[in-house]
């Protein structure tokens, strides 16, 4: 991934999170993140997926944002009628559960 989209990543992730536990409009939300992402769903896949894989890894322990955050992301992918790649969300969902059942193992 380029520097520009780990930073797109870490922009969309942190404001979806801060609109789930801000209780944001949905709608709004929605609407904001898709023009951060600009199209490049690819981003939206990958933060979504990551953030549920990891609550999904150890849910007992987060905040209970997350859920609705990787919703958010989820449905701002998508463009000119054109879903998002739910193969690549299941991939990312894949990579996010590991990640955080390594963590919750004490693992790196």
């Amino acid at each position: 991934m380029s520097t520009k989209d780990q930073l797109l990543y870490s922009d969309l992730h942190g404001t979806a999170m801060r609109y789930a536990a801000e209780r944001r409009n949905l709608a709004e939300s929605i609407a904001e993140l898709r023009e951060m992402a600009d199209g490049r769903d690819h981003v939206l896949a990958e933060a979504a997926g990551i953030t549920a894989g990891t609550w999904y890894a150890w849910p007992s322990t987060h905040v209970r944002h997350e859920l609705v955050a990787a919703g958010m992301l989820i449905m701002a992918a998508g463009h000119d009628g054109k879903p998002m790649d739910y193969d690549e969300l299941e991939r990312w969902t894949r990579t996010g559960y590991e990640r955080g059942m390594r963590f919750r193992k004490g693992e790196r």
